[in-house]
């Protein structure tokens, strides 16, 4: 009587070709920038390009959180950093970045900071 081998699946070539697809998926991922507060920007149909360059850049959370240049900080920590940069360079653009379901009380406060430091060049920030 023959006996019959039962077929088996080798397995060790299906964990060789996944290794290979998860190291080309890291090596081609994009990383997108990381702000310190998760804010979700609103959209603005009509803006113009967000390039960063040389800017002081304000995030404000829907909570009522600030954020200055990717990381969190406190609304007296900004107003300090702005009147420095005031008086070292007053032309400076400041970018706002504010989460589109944040209060416009605390944007208000950071336009109010802006204006108190001198720095009368700012935006808002959209997607």
């Amino acid at each position: 009587m023959k006996r019959t081998r039962t077929p088996r699946i080798d397995v060790v070539p299906l964990v060789d070709v996944l290794m290979v697809l998860i190291i080309f998926f890291l090596v081609t991922m994009q990383f997108q920038d990381l702000r310190a507060l998760n804010v979700k920007l609103p959209q603005i149909d009509t803006a113009g390009s967000n390039l960063i360059k040389g800017q002081l850049v304000i995030t404000v959370s829907k909570d009522g959180n600030f954020g200055l240049n990717g990381n969190e900080s406190h609304k007296d920590e900004i107003s300090t950093v702005m009147i420095e940069v005031a008086k070292t360079s007053p032309d400076v653009q400041v970018l706002i970045a504010a989460d589109e379901d944040s209060p416009l009380k605390f944007i208000t406060e950071v336009v109010d900071l802006c204006r108190e430091s001198g720095l009368d060049n700012f935006r808002l920030q959209s997607r």
